[in-house]
């Protein structure tokens, strides 16, 4: 079992050594065309935590810290990465990770979404990315939907 301060460290440094800027739970990216913004959020009935992303479209909007639910694009971890869905799922598992499996999961962090975050900053990126169908498993706003078809 790790403990919940464990956990958020082993997300947080390489998202703050990418530099990300932390507001709350929230981790903030911000690109020229876009921000991304990566949250942690505790699921309300076990030890467990969801990384959730959003990307914040600046040509609809000014908004220097998106609540990632507000987002333009809201998806989960395991959803844009379903092949690491299992990885993802136990190490935010406070009950079920161990050290091996958070260090594998910050290692994700580091070489996975941090990169994809970077590219979702720019929004041909986006238009790739939503017309390869890797926005499925999340929601993608109207709006957003019409500036990136």
């Amino acid at each position: 079992m790790i403990d919940k301060k464990t956990f958020k460290k082993s997300i947080a440094a390489p998202l703050e050594t990418a530099g990300f800027v932390k507001k709350g739970q929230s981790w903030y990216l911000d690109g020229k065309e876009a921000i991304a913004v990566v949250n942690l959020q505790k699921y309300d009935f076990d030890e467990l935590y969801f990384i959730n992303m959003g990307i914040w479209l600046k040509a609809l909007g000014e908004n220097a810290f998106p609540q990632e639910y507000l987002c333009h694009i809201c998806l989960r971890a395991e959803g844009l990465f379903p092949e690491q869905r299992e990885l993802i799922l136990r190490g935010c598992s406070l009950e079920h990770s161990d050290e091996k499996l958070l260090s594998s999961l910050s290692e994700f962090v580091k070489t996975s979404l941090i990169p994809l975050c970077r590219r979702c900053t720019d929004e041909s990126y986006l238009r790739t990315l939503l017309s390869q169908g890797r926005f499925d498993s999340g929601l993608v706003t109207w709006e957003a939907r019409t500036r990136l078809e």
